[in-house]
């Protein structure tokens, strides 16, 4: 190993000494992402949805013969696929909203291991779906920004920040798929080169996909060949 590899990796251990690893959801000491407890509340995605990951009520029929959804066989979202590798609840959810909500940035770096139980897209980029200004401001830190810097790493692809969110949308919890789309749309708009590129969006929960579409039809719209969406987890 080379001089400066061994200095990143006294780095790293020094780091460890002084912030021991602790639990991303329950903060128990020794443990990261999750300690036992904890992981024991991770639902890896079931089969289901081809398309947007949606579950389907027979797991077993839906891995001998995966179909699209009743919702994407009657309007297919603009991008090709949405996969994540854990379902939305228990202590994945916690550590989420403890990143997003209390001001936990720290917990990015391990929540993005868990990327590594999701498939590597098919892209050339990853882009993180962006904050409104007013919200950053509030938040201080995107989230999908932290994510998308971890599963960068783990995807060995490129991060570029290549949308704009124009307008403020205020927060989706609540609101049902119709007026979750409403609320998203026309609200990202394109700040980099993406035409003809394969271009993979990054966020921390997929829901009803209003989001992911609003951004991926602003990419398709000005020339990108392609668009997926990993997640860190998809709502049930």
């Amino acid at each position: 190993m080379d001089i400066g590899g061994c200095l990143g990796t006294a780095a790293l251990a020094a780091l460890d000494w002084v912030f021991p690893l602790r639990c991303a959801s329950c903060d128990a000491p020794g443990e990261s992402p999750f300690c036992g407890v904890c992981a024991e509340t991770l639902i890896a995605l079931p089969p289901g949805c081809p398309v947007c990951g949606a579950p389907a009520d027979d797991e077993v029929l839906a891995a001998l013969r995966p179909r699209r959804c009743l919702h994407c066989r009657q309007r297919a979202p603009p991008f090709a696929q949405a996969s994540a590798p854990y379902l939305h609840g228990g202590a994945l959810a916690e550590a989420i909203h403890r990143l997003k909500y209390e001001r936990r940035e720290d917990l990015a770096r391990p929540l993005g291991l868990l990327f590594e139980a999701c498939a590597r897209p098919r892209a050339d980029v990853l882009a993180p779906v962006p904050l409104h200004l007013s919200r950053l401001r509030e938040r201080g830190f995107d989230q999908a920004a932290l994510l998308a810097s971890e599963a960068g790493k783990r995807f060995a692809l490129p991060v570029e920040h290549l949308l704009l969110r124009v307008r403020p949308t205020g927060q989706q919890v609540g609101r049902d798929r119709v007026a979750r789309e409403r609320n998203v749309r026309d609200a990202f708009a394109v700040r980099g080169h993406v035409m003809a590129r394969r271009i993979c969006l990054l966020d921390d929960v997929l829901t009803t996909g209003a989001t992911a579409s609003a951004a991926a039809q602003a990419l398709l719209a000005a020339g990108a060949a392609r668009v997926e969406v990993r997640t860190l987890a998809r709502a049930p």
